[in-house]
């Protein structure tokens, strides 16, 4: 999460500031919220009644009253049609409270969110016609209903529609719709709730029944109660609504209301009260049955029955607490249980969950996975769900990708219903994991911070000056403030969730207690925090609370000041509950060196030797050399073939190079150093002028596979290169030994089982592929619960490789599941012992195992199966001729198409999408964002012209361990000859 420090004007913050005759900050807060006149100022900080405008400005509002007036006069039974939420339970009391006191035969009617569904439906309309209804009033609810106003018309009522939803294209035959977001009302401000459009509405009955302003005004705290739990904008004449409102709500006649704040226990009743301890009571009764005992509540005269009403409303609010918690832990276990936490939209389906409960549980979902979510409950065949989404995402522009599936939804841009067949879910599952991507939910959390103050700073002035701008909420939030490098007295964990807090932050002279809600970290990232060690950063919103000042905390960041033990044990633990939700602000490295530089200082004179010449050196001063040059200037490394170019690569990778690109027919974004190979290399680069050093690194195996490719390589690159290499051969350049100490011993566990049993105080276990590597520690860690056990694979976070490499040096690791390819990473326990539990690729894995300072005991760990896995692995990286042309051929069938459709079908083929990808590349199939067919031309595939040197070179070198002793394995790694090469070249003057 990011915080953004806003910026102003501050020459009109001293302007304002001087005319009004308040201080800067005050100033300031009206400027950033676009108050920038002294005018509007007056009017934002002392609103008045002249705030509201006339009722009859509204669209159709003069109609409304005399459809209304007209059936008061007649005696005609007029019936209110609101909904179940509090902003309609309220707008119905106010309608139905001044009509059945100014001489109106009226009834209401609030639907029941379960059983009859939002708004109004054509079955209610047959029914009250029936019980002689004439007139039909909504609230909150009907500018969509279009069968049921016409079922109305078609019957004979009259029917006025008051609402605050956002229309369709066109609107129902209603007789009146007074509604400010019509598209032809021209009424200034649009953002009142349903209660407030039907305040609006009693105001213009009033007035035209000369009843004195006084008499609506009773009805403010309704409508003040309404507006806020809705969330609607607090400026405005919603300004002027709330802020008078909770005058009245503080000082209320109505017993229900008085008697439920009694029992919840407020003294002075603010916004946030009604939107986070209010409204959710009042909310419960229409979540779990009926909205008629909240609407009772608020209308009851009756002292019994408002006391017997709060218990009601108390006990489904309990109820609804615990249904919540149920589904919400089955939710859970079937999210992990099925993986459906990995989709990009995190999906959640039961039988028979509530669904008054299913949007409240999606929306702690959404705060869990921190990802957009759908909580689906199923009954009868039929799943009806709720989706909720993270800021700035837009889950209905990503659900109409595939409309088709769902039977109906509707909704915003952060929270929407829906309806879709039972036997519809997987198709729903695979539609988001095919058609989303993980970019279409990434967005950036900001906070916008008001200002920056100190501890010291928080006093009895700066919390006057934030009561001036209240009431706060949506339009007008409260300001944030940033307290920065804070000293902690006090820090505390609690909640069921694990994600609250409580802290103390410490000033010169003053402290100030703070507490925060659902804040979006993991208990777990905060293991091991003993506040003396630490400092924080801190955002939140200043309260008076009972004690004096208090902060509610919206985000924090803190940061060791010592004690490097307490920081590296953070890091463990949080490691392996979630690497992937670590931050690298939050661990400081400026205190780790890389161990490469210790390494540099015995090569780092070596580029200024003539060229061409070979430098032969044990692994990890090789790999020293290699970085010493990219600190020097560009680099291009040249290999005989892609798998050496991958161990350099990713050797390379431990060291966070800034810049380093590994280019091949699959992988062809530039950079500023890169590692190839010689295919790769012939192709594609043409030009030396870019770089500064060109190295061609085991190049002599190359003309063992491809004669000519190797004189093509020697002409374009060879005559400035250097020539690097691991092993021993002949050769007629002038050759420069760069040795180091290596001590190693090797075990013969080949074809026996793998075991997890460690007899030894250091252990790594060491895997060729990526994807084993993750997989086997998800799996380790959950059966050993080990805290000092870590992984490594240069698909990690370059901060979290490079405080890994320091824990090893550290010996604050004691199990590290690793992949090959690390720069002699195990070397750095000392000593230890290395399972390799997979088979390699390259000889150079093995010896890389080896490398280093340390003393290892490698156990080759693999099977024959293992052999088999990789060598196949292999083919699958690099099909066959054949291979590729049938799968062309198919394609080509169903071309043209976008590339993410072109990309879920290749998810159909054995083979990676990116060879796949990198042929039609190669045949000019893609281009921008579509792909074409293509006609299929071996001589432009780099892949197979690859190929003609991986296999080989795998089946000759690599797959001889196989068949190799124990003996003779060391001997290879030690003496490292290969009888079978040489380098031999002679350049022409």
């Amino acid at each position: 999460m990011r915080w953004e420090l806003r910026q102003v004007d501050e020459h009109l913050v001293q302007e304002l500031s001087e005319r009004l005759g308040v201080n800067k900050f005050v100033a300031k807060l009206l400027v950033l919220r676009g108050i920038k006149t002294e005018e509007d100022a007056k009017r934002f900080l002392n609103p008045t009644r002249q705030t509201l405008r006339s009722p009859f400005l509204l669209k159709d509002m003069e109609k409304a009253v005399e459809i209304l007036l007209r059936a008061r006069d007649n005696g005609e039974k007029v019936i209110i049609h609101g909904d179940y939420d509090v902003d309609g339970i309220t707008g119905t009391a106010v309608l139905y409270t001044f009509l059945s006191e100014n001489g109106w035969n009226v009834d209401y009617y609030i639907p029941k969110r379960v059983d009859n569904g939002y708004g109004i439906q054509p079955q209610f309309v047959e029914e009250i016609v029936l019980k002689g209804f004439k007139t039909i009033l909504t609230v909150d609810c009907g500018i969509t209903a279009f069968e049921a106003v016409d079922k109305a018309k078609e019957l004979g009522l009259n029917i006025v529609i008051t609402d605050h939803h956002q229309p369709k294209e066109t609107l129902p035959n209603a007789d009146a719709i007074v509604n400010p977001k019509r598209p032809d009302d021209e009424y200034p401000f649009k953002e009142f709730a349903g209660v407030g459009v039907a305040y609006k509405l009693i105001t213009a009955l009033a007035e035209k029944m000369n009843i004195p302003p006084s008499v609506t005004d009773e009805l403010l705290d309704l409508v003040a109660l309404g507006t806020v739990a809705d969330m609607v904008e607090l400026l405005d004449e919603n300004r002027y609504i709330v802020r008078e409102g909770l005058k009245r709500l503080n000082n209320t006649a109505k017993l229900g209301i008085v008697r439920l704040i009694q029992k919840i226990g407020i003294a002075t009743i603010s916004t946030r009260d009604i939107g986070y301890r209010i409204a959710p009571k009042l909310n419960a009764a229409g979540r779990l049955d009926s909205p008629d005992d909240a609407f009772k509540l608020i209308v009851t005269k009756d002292e019994a029955s408002a006391t017997e009403l709060v218990e009601i409303l108390l006990g489904y609010n309990v109820t609804r607490q615990g249904i919540e918690a149920k589904i919400y832990n089955e939710a859970v276990q079937m999210i992990e249980s099925n993986n459906l936490d990995s989709l990009p939209i995190v999906v959640a389906y039961g039988y028979g969950w509530h669904l008054g409960v299913i949007g409240i549980v999606a929306t702690r979902l959404v705060h869990l996975y921190n990802k957009p979510v759908m909580v689906i409950s199923i009954e009868d065949g039929v799943g009806r769900g709720s989706a909720r989404s993270v800021q700035g995402v837009n889950i209905i522009e990503l659900l109409e990708r595939f409309r088709d599936i769902f039977e109906d939804f509707g909704g915003h841009t952060m929270a929407l219903g829906f309806s879709l067949k039972e036997e519809k879910i997987p198709e729903l599952i695979k539609a988001i994991r095919e058609k989303i991507r993980e970019e279409d939910i990434k967005v950036e959390e900001v906070i916008a911070v008001d200002e920056k103050i100190s501890v010291d700073e928080i006093n009895e002035d700066l919390l006057k000056s934030i009561e001036l701008l209240e009431p706060y909420g949506h339009g007008n939030p409260e300001p944030v403030f940033l307290i920065q490098n804070s000293p902690v007295e006090r820090f505390k964990i609690f909640g069921e969730t694990g994600y609250n807090i409580r802290l103390t932050l410490k000033g010169n002279s003053n402290s100030i207690e703070g507490v925060g809600f659902g804040l979006k970290f993991s208990p777990n990232e905060m293991y091991g925090i003993q506040p003396q060690f630490i400092r924080m950063d801190v955002v939140g919103n200043l309260r008076t609370g009972e004690a004096g000042p208090q902060l509610n905390v919206l985000d924090l960041k803190f940061y060791h000041i010592s004690d490097d033990d307490v920081m590296d044990r953070a890091f463990l633990h949080s490691f392996s509950v979630n690497w992937k939700q670590q931050k690298e602000e939050e661990y400081s490295q400026k205190h780790i060196e890389d161990d490469i530089f210790s390494r540099i200082e015995k090569v780092s004179n070596l580029y200024k030797i003539q060229r061409p010449a070979v430098i032969r050196f044990k692994m990890h001063f090789r790999n020293a050399f290699l970085y010493d040059l990219m600190r020097k200037g560009r680099v291009l490394i040249i290999n005989s073939s892609s798998i050496e170019a991958m161990h350099i690569y990713e050797s390379l990778q431990r060291h966070n190079i800034q810049g380093l690109v590994l280019l091949n027919s699959v992988n062809r974004s530039n950079g500023r150093h890169i590692v190839t190979n010689a295919v790769y290399a012939d192709k594609f680069i043409s030009s030396l002028d870019d770089f500064d050093f060109v190295v061609l690194n085991e190049i002599h195996f190359l003309r063992n596979f491809d004669e000519n490719l190797f004189e093509r390589i020697i002409y374009k690159f060879g005559k400035q290169a250097f020539y690097t290499t691991i092993f021993n051969f002949e050769t007629n350049l002038p050759i420069y030994e760069v040795e180091g100490k290596s001590e190693f011993s090797i075990e013969d566990k080949r074809n026996q089982p793998k075991s997890l049993n460690n007899t030894v105080s250091s252990l790594v276990y060491l895997f060729s592929t990526h994807n084993s590597v993750e997989i086997f520690f998800n799996n380790y860690v959950k059966k050993m619960s080990a805290r000092d056990t870590v992984f490594y694979s240069s698909q990690l976070a370059p901060f979290q490789r490079l405080i890994i490499s320091n824990l090893v040096k550290k010996r604050k690791i004691k199990r590290l599941i690793s992949s090959t390819n690390t720069d002699g990473l195990p070397g750095l326990f000392g000593k230890v012992e290395v399972r390799l539990f997979d088979f390699p690729y390259t000889l150079s894995e093995i010896i890389d195992a080896v490398s280093g300072d340390g003393n290892v005991l490698l156990q080759l760990n693999y099977s024959t199966q293992d052999v088999n896995k990789r060598y196949e692995s292999l083919k699958k990286l690099f099909p066959t001729l054949e291979n590729l042309e049938k799968i062309v051929e198919e394609l080509n069938i169903y071309l043209p198409m976008k590339q993410d459709d072109f990309e879920a079908i290749l998810s159909n083929y054995d083979i990676p999408k990116g060879v796949v990808k990198s042929i039609y590349k190669d045949l000019g199939g893609i281009v921008e964002n579509i792909v074409k067919p293509v006609d299929f031309i071996p001589e432009k595939i780099t892949r197979l012209k690859e190929r003609e040197i991986e296999l080989p070179y795998f089946e000759r070198y690599t797959l001889q361990l196989e068949a190799l002793s124990m003996k003779e394995i060391y001997r290879l790694i030690e003496e490292r000859y290969m009888h079978d090469s040489e380098l031999k070249i002679y350049f022409k003057d």
